[in-house]
């Protein structure tokens, strides 16, 4: 059986030349004068503490991260900056990234955050591991995005700004910021005079997209991206909940859909090449019905599938997105094939700790809370 290469040559070399800077913005203070929502916090605690693992694991790479004031001190070599509640967190993050050769953003892109945070990092001249502000800046849309990859002929959900109608539909709707990240602040309606009372009363309604409700599996890709070429690193199905009318994002079950694999990578190639600057790791979720795959949305960053791909590939991860960018992607041998092993991430009921012992707990949701 083939498999990805634990570690490859040109990150190795990449290691041991970088000062890498770590920029999770909900556990890195981005909200430190501010609520702590949950559920971000716990997915950002997943993917930070998965991240600063195989990094640690890559002989002679110097790390630098970020921590809110209110969490418990992380665990490993890693050098970490606290940020306060007086304390800007762009001017401390442009303070780090100063001192480093890369930067590795985690940010949702709500609000322009990851946009932002990308584009800071090559305003001052350093590596940014990560899609452009560009390709940022259209997969922060969902609307756009949709549109962007319908005209280039894939089938994507229809998606129109909640103010432009409802659309017809048999089986409901679903409702969610344009900008949102993951199930943040996403509802579900299968009645249309229900959802016309959202609308009225919704203080936020410009900034809604509402589409038909798809019956399929749910699922997400995990891909590999550099100038307009894709890697699929596995296909995973996720775990959506509902309380009420409100859905949650409460996990993924990390490649346990190989078989969907070869019907799914010309979509990840396809994706990759209609969205320039896509580069490092980029997610994209999806509906898999019986008539094929339907694009939900992408997202150009880490996503929590990546927590359990070390395991499931049996390679380190980060060290192979580092390589992406010193190298041309490409489909080379290295890329062919996966691991066999399943891995699931839980992200329900999983509360944060904080300096104090007190916690954040997910649930119940609240508004502005949900899933990256």
């Amino acid at each position: 059986m083939h498999r990805l290469r634990r570690l490859s040559a040109p990150a190795a070399e990449m290691a041991c030349a970088k000062h890498l800077c770590v920029i999770e913005f909900i556990t890195g203070g981005g909200l430190a004068g501010g609520p702590l929502p949950g559920v971000l916090a716990h997915e950002g605690e997943l993917m930070l503490a998965a991240l600063l693992g195989e990094l640690g694991a890559i002989p002679g790479i110097e790390v630098t991260t970020t921590r809110d004031h209110r969490l418990s001190p992380l665990s490993g070599r890693a050098r970490c900056v606290t940020i306060g509640p007086s304390d800007d967190p762009f001017a401390v993050w442009g303070r780090c990234i100063e001192d480093a050769d890369a930067v590795w953003p985690i940010a949702p892109e709500t609000g322009g955050v990851l946009e932002r945070l990308s584009r800071l990092v090559l305003e001052q001249g350093r590596q940014l591991i990560g899609s452009s502000p560009e390709a940022i800046a259209v997969t922060a849309s969902k609307h756009r995005c949709a549109e962007v990859l319908r005209r280039a002929g894939v089938r994507t959900i229809p998606t129109r700004p909640l103010q432009h109608g409802i659309p017809n539909s048999d089986s409901g709707w679903v409702v969610k910021p344009d900008n949102g990240a993951g199930c943040t602040e996403t509802f579900y309606f299968d009645d249309a005079r229900a959802l016309r009372a959202f609308a009225a009363g919704a203080s936020n309604h410009h900034g809604y997209v509402v589409e038909p409700y798809i019956a399929g599996t749910p699922a997400s890709l995990s891909v590999l991206c550099r100038d307009g070429r894709a890697v699929l690193l596995s296909c995973n199905e996720q775990r959506i909940g509902r309380q009420g009318d409100r859905l949650s994002f409460e996990g993924v079950v990390v490649n346990t859909l190989r078989r969907e694999r070869p019907a799914l990578e010309p979509l990840a190639r396809a994706i990759a090449g209609m969205i320039p600057g896509l580069a490092g790791y980029v997610g994209v979720d999806l509906i898999l019905t019986p008539s094929g795959p339907i694009v939900v949305e992408v997202n150009p960053r880490l996503t929590t599938a990546y927590v359990g791909l070390p395991e499931a590939l049996d390679i380190n991860v980060a060290g192979t997105i580092l390589g992406v960018f010193e190298q041309v992607l490409a489909p080379a041998p290295w890329a062919i094939g996966t691991g066999r092993k399943t891995v699931e991430v839980s992200t329900a009921h999983r509360p944060v700790t904080t300096r104090k012992g007190e916690t954040f707990s997910p649930f119940p949701l609240t508004k502005g809370e949900g899933s990256g």
